[in-house]
């Protein structure tokens, strides 16, 4: 249409010095023959127009009737040499003296179209002469030469190459050559082989400058290949300006003061402003919009909506487009649904300053994305709707580069590449969520090879300066209260499939119940259980004044759910715990931190007693020390060693159960069994008010040691056996017995052998206190005691 108005607004300039002219040759150079007349006019011999009417009347009043009149206009110049135009009519009438033409009745114009460009220099076959013609009818047209205007408020109707247009009113100054179609402009037809449909309220040509100017135009083409409503293309804007060039065809279309368009998808943008460049094959080149753009599209597969400050868009020769740069405030978000589907799938949602994109026309002349750069704050959310539940990645980065792959015609994530201050955080339906921030990010997608149209993470890896946190909710969960565990590394390794990740390097974890280090830490993401490898150490702070827990291994599990960590040594190195001065070594240590319960084991290569524990003796009591005689030494703390197969810790209990065969040590002795109990004294309460008091695991001196089975005692000249002994640290006592086959005994290498009942004797002095309890029937103890003077 807007080719069609420029030409109609020529029609009038190319009248214009006709219009001019005859008045002047009416009555003087008219040759008459046989009631008609023809004049011409030439200019430097090139024939200028050519005027036939069939019969001229003069009036009395000086004015002037042509009737059926042929005007022929001819191209001046180089350019417009080979063009002719056409004018025609019923009746003119000329008023001489008021400078005035009317049309009585319609005209019609049939205007020549400039040929391209190209091929008046390539030498191409011209088109036919008709398809080249614009028809152009209209009615009451009025000339006023003093003005140099030519109007009519009648309808117009024009045709070119398979277009009709229609307007209603319109007014031509030829001074200015700005020509105006009044109201009502519609243009239909066929544009290179698709059906259009052009309206405008009004319209202006402004045939110096080469624009023309719509007021509410909407554009409408149809693509006879698609079906249904995604077909269907529109373009609206309240104000349109179309500049043009020399031979008429759109250069450059700018859209103001609200700009909406409907893509052959059925998707909708919209921009308060929009500029699009034209090749002279009328395809787009660059596409600008500015202004609050927001872009729409829905159908069975996918939803999408974005918005942006402004936009450039780039396109090819043939008009597809190839890259796009939003910037401004870009907010993008699309959900990919697979094949029949409409409750799983994936969503993308995308914020940055600036988007570049790059695009691809895929069979079919679908429109796919190859890559996007997005920068300025850039964040990438994908959610994932699995049948286990929804899972949702975070994705942030100083610059993110997405890669895509076209599948169906869809564009199908495949990588997401982060640099500068890198960040990615996966939260489940259960509330636990992880988020992991580094220098870098590369984070593959399996959806576009499986084809399930969901964007699930197949890998990612993050490195340098890793930082990576778990926020579980507490349970039940009340005011968002949650516990937050945190480690560094250098790098990070998520594996989709098994949802571990893996942390290498000075791997440093830290949660409310301590600390640990090791070379690598495999952690799964939705447990929270880990696994950590090489140079393990782990440290526990027991309660808010309580001493810390140290654990050294080769290798360690740790298991969320329970609060429970296992440690593991190496095959000649085995795992130690120490806290203060009471420390174990075991092949396997095993930790319930909730349950306060450690465990001691050895491996199925190492048998025998691979459990070594390190106890304090307690010193004398308070009551020990009244008794004492003046000048005497009291007993000290004094360090316990204990050998085993198995040693179980309950701190409820505050006692250490040593199994599968036990060697004690202490300063009074070594003592040898089948298993053992160490019996701690219980830890001091704290003074805050209310407080019950917290133990430390292994916290507390020994109080005393119960021996049972095979009991073997060894001290310096004394030797002592039984199946079950009771040993005092406080005192120094042991309390032997046996069974009634096998009797306790101490042997003395200098006095003998002294056996009953039960056997008290300590290492401190020679005596032994023999008691036979209640076995004389009468219920009367009776005691024996023998004191034995020691050889110097």
């Amino acid at each position: 249409m807007l080719v069609v108005a420029s030409f109609l607004g020529y029609a009038h300039y190319r009248s214009h010095r006709f219009l001019t002219e005859l008045p002047k040759k009416l009555g003087a150079d008219i040759q008459q023959e046989a009631n008609a007349f023809t004049w011409s006019q030439s200019v430097k011999g090139r024939t200028v127009f050519t005027v036939h009417a069939a019969k001229e009347t003069q009036h009395k009043n000086g004015t002037y009737t042509l009737h059926d009149v042929e005007i022929t206009v001819y191209g001046q110049g180089e350019e417009e040499s080979k063009r002719v135009d056409h004018i025609s009519g019923k009746e003119f009438e000329l008023d001489q003296s008021a400078g005035i033409v009317r049309a009585m009745g319609e005209v019609h114009l049939d205007l020549q179209a400039p040929e391209k460009q190209e091929a008046a220099n390539e030498g191409k076959e011209q088109a036919s002469e008709n398809a080249r013609l614009i028809h152009v009818k209209t009615s009451g047209l009025i000339y006023q030469q003093k003005l140099g205007t030519a109007e009519t408020d009648q309808p117009i109707e024009f045709e070119y190459n398979g277009l009709t247009g229609h307007a209603t009113g319109a007014n031509y100054n030829a001074d200015d050559g700005i020509l105006v179609l009044h109201s009502d402009v519609k243009v239909s037809g066929l544009d290179q082989g698709r059906p259009i449909l052009l309206t405008a309220t009004h319209g202006e040509l402004d045939r110096t400058n080469r624009q023309v100017v719509l007021t509410q135009a909407k554009y409408v083409t149809v693509n006879a290949e698609e079906k249904g409503q995604g077909a269907r293309q529109t373009v609206e804007a309240r104000k349109a300006t179309v500049m043009l060039r020399k031979d008429g065809s759109a250069e450059r279309l700018i859209g103001e003061g609200g700009v909406f368009v409907t893509a052959g998808d059925g998707s909708t943008m919209t921009a308060q402003r929009g500029e699009v460049t034209l090749n002279e094959a009328n395809k787009p080149q660059v596409l600008t919009l500015q202004g609050g753009i927001k872009y729409a599209a829905d159908d069975e597969s996918r939803t999408a909506s974005g918005e942006a400050g402004d936009a450039r868009i780039v396109f090819d020769g043939q008009g597809h487009a190839q890259n796009a740069i939003l910037r401004n405030a870009v907010h993008l978000n699309e959900r990919l649904l697979p094949q029949g589907t409409a409750k799983s799938g994936s969503e993308r949602d995308l914020t940055a300053d600036t988007v570049q994109m790059s695009l691809a026309t895929a069979e079919g002349e679908k429109l796919w994305m190859r890559n996007a750069k997005a920068s300025g704050g850039a964040r990438l959310k994908v959610t994932d709707a699995a049948r286990e539940g929804t899972r949702v990645s975070s994705m942030r980065g100083d610059v993110l580069t997405a890669n895509f792959a076209s599948v169906g015609g869809r564009s199908r994530l495949t990588q997401v590449n982060g640099d500068g201050r890198t960040a990615l955080e996966q939260s489940h339906d259960d509330g636990v969520v992880q988020a992991s921030s580094g220098d870098t990010l590369k984070v593959s997608f399996q959806g576009a090879a499986s084809g399930t149209g969901k964007d699930e993470i197949a890998s990612a890896v993050q490195q340098g300066h890793i930082v990576l946190t778990r926020r579980i909710p507490v349970k039940p969960a009340q005011d968002g209260r949650y516990e937050l565990d945190k480690a560094t590394a250098k790098t990070a390794t998520y594996d989709g499939a098994t949802q571990w990740v893996t942390l290498n390097g000075a791997v440093e974890m830290q949660s409310p119940e301590g600390a640990l280090w090791a070379d690598q830490v495999m952690i799964e993401q939705k447990t929270g259980d880990a696994k950590a490898e090489g140079s393990v150490k782990a440290s526990y702070q027991q309660g808010a004044k309580g001493q810390t827990l140290h654990v050294l291994s080769q290798r360690a599990d740790l298991k969320k759910a329970n609060d429970m960590a296992i440690f593991y040594g190496a095959t000649d190195k085995p795992a130690r715990l120490w806290q203060g001065a009471s420390q174990i070594e075991a092949p396997v240590l095993q930790f319930e931190r909730k349950a306060g319960r450690l465990t001691a084991r050895g491996d199925d290569a190492k048998q025998g007693m691979p459990v070594h524990t390190v106890l304090v003796s307690a010193g004398a009591d308070e009551r020990q020390k009244a008794s004492v005689a003046e000048g005497a030494s009291l007993r000290r703390p004094a360090v316990v060693r204990i050998g085993s197969g198995e040693m179980v810790y309950s701190d409820a209990e505050r006692a250490a159960e040593f199994t599968g065969g036990v060697n004690v040590q202490s300063a009074d002795g070594v003592m040898r069994g089948r298993k053992a109990i160490a019996y701690l004294q219980p830890a001091k309460e704290s003074k805050g008010a209310g407080s019950r008091g917290e133990q430390d695991l292994l916290g507390g001196a020994v109080e005393r040691v119960v021996v049972n089975g095979s009991i073997e005692i060894e001290q310096s000249g004394r030797r002592a056996t039984g199946d079950r002994l009771i040993y005092t640290a406080a005192d120094g006592i042991f309390v032997l017995t046996g069974t009634d086959t096998q009797p306790p005994k101490v042997v003395d290498a200098a006095r003998g052998t002294v056996t009953g009942r039960e056997l008290r004797f300590r290492q401190q002095d020679a005596s032994v206190v023999i008691s036979n309890g209640d076995a004389s029937g009468a219920g009367q103890r009776v005691r024996t005691e023998t004191r034995v003077k020691r050889e110097r």
